[in-house]
């Protein structure tokens, strides 16, 4: 088993150990910060986007010089992400133009996002 980052909230045993440990030895995740994963903390739509596209093997996806959606612009920091889950239409975005980066993904959100990432 390939195993990343010992996270200091993810001890050995723990729920998810393993499925974590898979994510962070292929560089999908870093964790949240100061060395732990937060892996009881909700997921924004703005993480997701780097989650599913590094799990794409994309790890540095390239920026448009110009935005689509209208709360997303070049200097956001998942920019690239988004932009890429748009053009490999996995996202529309939430309405209205926008992407909503901070909101949480809901389970019906996540499940569309994944059926269309790995084509099920």
């Amino acid at each position: 088993m390939r195993q990343g980052a010992q996270f200091l909230d993810v001890p050995v045993g723990a729920q998810f150990y393993e499925e974590i440990g898979k994510l962070s030895a292929v560089g999908v995740t870093q964790g949240c910060g100061g060395g732990n994963y937060c892996s009881n903390n909700n997921i924004s739509r703005e993480q997701m986007a780097a989650f599913i596209i590094k799990a794409l093997g994309e790890f540095n996806p390239p920026s448009p010089p110009t935005p689509r959606f209208g709360d997303v612009p070049t200097t956001h920091p998942f920019y690239p992400f988004i932009e890429k889950m748009a053009a490999l239409g996995i996202t529309a975005g939430c309405g209205g133009g926008n992407y909503c980066p901070d909101n949480p993904v809901t389970r019906g959100q996540m499940a569309v996002f994944l059926v269309k990432a790995f084509g099920l």
